[in-house]
């Protein structure tokens, strides 16, 4: 919060850190940007297909996330950007993603990253299950 000026216009933060596992408390930074009117953007992309992640609840504007993190090939990702977020056009000309980026859309590579995280969301809780007492054995 102190961190936070008067000339403030994005906060970013890392969603889960991707050498110790901290996670931050991605709901109460949200609620704190929102209340003071600047958008927040997390990087989620250690914590997509790992971690539930609602965008809403979590009061997140905008959030990246990289599909082989999941499973999925490398090279797909997505900035998720809430309706009306203010963006500029990384390329100028056609339509595709919404008319902010020109160029061939990976279609391919959409499906396969949409088809790895609902498989990762479905299996989220097996996955934990396992990977949390591998990591608490590290811990202790």
């Amino acid at each position: 919060e102190n961190a936070i000026r008067e000339d403030t216009c994005l906060v970013t933060v890392m969603f889960a850190n991707n050498e110790i596992g901290t996670v931050q408390p991605i709901k109460e930074i949200g609620a704190l940007c929102r209340s003071k009117g600047i958008p927040f953007h997390t990087d989620a992309v250690q914590a997509a297909g790992h971690m539930a992640i609602d965008v809403n609840d979590m009061n997140i504007d905008m959030m990246s996330i990289s599909g082989h993190k999941f499973h999925a090939p490398k090279g797909i990702g997505v900035l998720y950007a809430k309706r009306n977020m203010p963006l500029f056009n990384l390329i100028e000309g056609g339509a595709q993603e919404r008319g902010k980026r020109a160029g061939t859309e990976n279609v391919a590579g959409i499906m396969a990253m949409a088809a790895a995280l609902k498989e990762s969301c479905e299996h989220m809780d097996e996955n934990n299950a396992k990977i949390i007492p591998m990591r608490d054995k590290l811990f202790a």
